[in-house]
């Protein structure tokens, strides 16, 4: 009987340790970087529409009504200062300027009428046979008809100065980058017709916050990359930071310029511009892809004694490849860099030790738009 017991109690118990094994989870593979010591280039984004300089694309229209009789040039044409992009229907216009022309000449005859009929009573007068009162008359009518010579002028000039306006000239040397009007369109007054760009130097107009503005100063280099052309990068400087932070966006403005000789730089193209703004050597580093953000702020996942463990930290400087840490973790602790979405505390893991990345690259991750906070930048 007591044998019986024994052997009850150890198949029970061996029955309980085969339970409990099947029931434990098996380590999950993970991969991890241990924290290191090294550089960390600290740079900005600024993100935005490429655009001309400030006064160097214009929208030309017509100054008067009128039916557009011809557009002279195509998108991505080169022009010159003073030429002749576009033309209304001057027809009524010369037809103006022919009347205007008729009435100045018309007055200029009376005019030279009126002094001859003065001189001619003057003389009188001195001989005897006519009146004070009449010279004063005639002095009156060449009076008047001076005055209505200058009105005619008047009235010629501002005739000379439509005809002109029927006429749309670029008003410098450029591009042609839209036409917004085909010939016989009637057109309202100042409705654009031809868009002209110099666009041998563009700008990067952005709203940054202002603890990243602040780290901005004029002259600083800066790389800029666009989405239409990836792999090229550009050569840009950082030209001004607003002193003033709009109050209904709380940004600064911030202005970046790059020469554009060949045109590849192209006006409305969207950009990020890359300004590394300082290098902090001998600090705390992980790769980026360690760092897990949530509403309490950023973290990273350990393995300590086997198991996952999630330490909350503070980031410092961060580029590309890198991310500072500030505080919350020591040199050498094994960071999960592949496995840590959605780890829970505890969970056992098998660690798999993979090489650092290589260098710290100069692209950024602090985006414009938020503040600062973490982000990837695309290459």
């Amino acid at each position: 009987m007591r044998l019986s017991r024994i052997l009850l109690a150890a198949a029970l118990s061996a029955s309980c340790h085969k339970a409990v094994e099947e029931e434990a989870p098996a380590p999950l593979a993970v991969t991890v970087v241990k924290a290191s010591k090294g550089e960390v280039a600290e740079v900005v984004e600024v993100a935005g529409e490429l655009s001309a300089l400030p006064g160097l694309d214009v929208k030309l229209g017509p100054l008067l009504a009128g039916r557009l009789q011809a557009v002279l040039v195509g998108e991505g044409d080169q022009v010159r200062e003073g030429q002749v992009l576009a033309r209304l229907d001057a027809t009524p216009l010369r037809d103006q300027l022919a009347q205007a022309e008729a009435q100045l000449s018309q007055a200029r005859a009376q005019e030279l009428n009126a002094k001859q009929k003065l001189e001619r009573a003057g003389k009188a007068l001195q001989a005897g046979v006519a009146a004070a009162q009449e010279v004063e008359d005639d002095r009156l009518v060449l009076a008047q008809a001076a005055g209505a010579v200058k009105s005619a002028a008047a009235v010629l000039s501002t005739a000379k100065n439509q005809l002109g306006r029927s006429e749309l000239r670029a008003p410098f040397a450029g591009v042609v980058a839209h036409i917004f009007a085909a010939p016989g369109e009637a057109l309202d007054a100042n409705k654009p017709v031809v868009e002209v760009a110099r666009t041998q130097t563009v700008e990067l107009r952005a709203p940054l916050a202002p603890r990243l503005a602040a780290l901005l100063k004029p002259g600083q280099p800066a790389q800029l990359r666009l989405d239409a052309l990836p792999g090229r990068i550009f050569q840009a400087r950082v030209l001004a930071v607003a002193p003033t932070v709009d109050a209904a966006t709380g940004a600064a403005l911030v202005r970046l310029r790059a020469d554009n000789p060949d045109g590849v730089l192209r006006i409305g193209t969207f950009a990020h511009a890359q300004v590394q703004v300082e290098v902090r050597s001998n600090v705390v580093r992980v790769p980026v892809p360690a760092l897990l953000g949530d509403e309490g702020g950023a973290a990273v996942e350990v393995v300590e004694a086997g198991k996952a463990k999630k330490v909350p930290v503070k980031i410092g400087a961060r580029d590309a490849q890198w991310a500072e840490i500030a505080q919350g973790l020591e040199e050498g602790a094994q960071v999960i860099v592949q496995g840590n979405y959605a780890l829970p505390d505890g969970t056992p893991v098998k660690a798999a030790e993979s090489a650092p990345p290589e260098g710290a690259a100069s692209e950024t991750a602090i985006p414009a738009a938020d503040g600062g906070a973490a982000g990837d930048a695309g290459p």
